[in-house]
């Protein structure tokens, strides 16, 4: 695969993948901004509305059948979170041009579409249409109310939201209720202006296709975009601003951890461990943090699986989960309630167990060799690569795949002793009945 970076402007980049592996082009666009509780709500209800309509596609059964114009072309809109700031996402997959009619133009159309989604809302009387933000308002409604539904989520979000609760990154990433009522259609829009204007824009294009071409098509479009961009991302400048997020539960002290207690009407507890690094460096411990958490509890073969749910039986389910973006690790378990404590003793050993060493260059190596084979599975995805090297470039590195499968194999012992020795518990969180 050939990668190559363009700058269109400050703070605009396109990033080309080109391959042709696939018989599909891949379009992702996402507006990286500052996550605060102010805005978070807001910005996550813009993309619903976006997708809504444009000025040439002015609603959704227009926007559809375009796609089914475009061989049956899919696009999606959403939000994400990443480490202390907020993704706005668009995507778009298409048939590659080769593989349509004689001189189709697949790619063309789908960049023009996605950037009109974009860029040319439809507007009334100079905001947003109306009817477009309060129906969408309820569907966000139900977004986040839908949250407890899964409880295995429901526990790992909440531990977050608990654990950061002072921090951007402890926010829920489709925002809160209470706040929707303040919204309106001109607010809205004018929120969405600021977005345009100050975020860092990454547009990823997957495929088979001519980069200087598609940069043009994606030029056409930008050029007039109003842009206020000051590189706040590469200078370490996130807000850490935040309004208040209410307490639900009763918290006490456990020496430097956080201990909550949520009680509902479920047959399974939730138990969530949350860990977190000292003296964090994002990108240093990248590496030997993987490897510590695979063998710890990312495999089948884990420690956690293993000695905790398999030998033991404490657990129907277990894992250890590594967010890279804010050097933690949390440990999620699904258990019966009358097990937590055994099963908080059993996970405690194993965590220990690692701090000492007690763990084989074999198990390394079956962590390695999952983690490669994992890594390599990106290829056989366009939005998995796309994903990775989102990722990759916030935290501040631009490696391929090789050269990180590369770095995971030189992960020694020492380098995981040494992560292993700078955790500490933060959170513990048990969802009960």
């Amino acid at each position: 695969m050939e990668n190559k970076d363009i700058k269109l402007m400050d703070g605009v980049y396109i990033h080309c993948m080109k391959t042709d592996r696939f018989k599909t082009n891949y379009i992702y666009i996402t507006l990286l901004t500052r996550l605060n509780r102010e805005t978070v709500t807001k910005n996550a209800l813009i993309p619903l509305v976006l997708r809504r309509g444009t000025r040439s596609y002015p609603t959704m059964q227009d926007i559809s059948i375009k796609l089914d114009e475009m061989y049956g072309s899919s696009m999606d809109a959403n939000v994400d979170k990443m480490g202390d700031y907020m993704a706005i996402q668009l995507m778009m997959e298409m048939i590659s041009d080769e593989y349509a009619l004689e001189k189709s133009e697949i790619l063309k159309d789908g960049i023009d579409l996605i950037s009109e989604i974009l860029l040319k809302p439809v507007l009334e009387n100079g905001a947003f249409k109306k009817e477009y933000v309060e129906q969408e308002k309820e569907t966000l409604k139900e977004l986040i109310n839908s949250k407890i539904n899964d409880k295995g989520n429901y526990a790992f979000n909440t531990a977050i939201e608990k654990l950061y609760k002072d921090e951007p990154y402890g926010l829920y990433k489709y925002g809160y209720v209470e706040d929707l009522d303040k919204i309106n259609a001109r607010n809205l829009y004018e929120q969405y202006l600021d977005v345009l204007r100050d975020s860092e824009i990454h547009i990823y294009v997957s495929g088979n296709f001519n980069e200087i071409e598609v940069a043009d098509e994606f030029n056409s479009y930008f050029e007039n975009v109003d842009r206020n961009f000051n590189n706040w991302i590469a200078l370490g400048k996130a807000s850490k601003a935040l309004g208040s997020v209410m307490e639900v539960f009763k918290r006490t002290d456990d020496s430097n951890t956080d201990i909550v207690v949520e009680h509902q009407n479920v047959i399974q507890g939730k138990l969530v461990l949350g860990y977190t690094l000292r003296a964090f460096n994002e990108k240093a411990d990248f590496y030997p943090m993987t490897v510590y958490s695979a063998i710890l509890g990312g495999t089948a073969s884990s420690k956690l699986f293993n000695n905790v749910r398999e030998k033991k039986s404490l657990a129907y389910t277990i894992r250890s989960q590594y967010i890279k973006h804010k050097g933690a690790m949390f440990v999620n378990a699904g258990i019966e309630n009358e097990n937590c404590l055994l099963a908080k003793e059993c996970i405690f050993k194993e965590i220990e167990d690692m701090r000492t060493g007690e763990f084989t260059e074999e198990e390394i190596h079956d962590a390695k060799v999952n983690l490669v084979t994992r890594f390599r599975s990106f290829n056989d995805s366009q939005a998995a690569m796309i994903g990775w090297s989102v990722g990759q470039k916030l935290l501040g590195g631009d490696e391929d795949l090789d050269v990180v499968i590369d770095n995971i194999n030189k992960v020694s012992k020492a380098q995981i002793l040494d992560v292993a020795n700078r955790l500490e518990l933060s959170m513990t969180y048990f969802l009960t009945k």
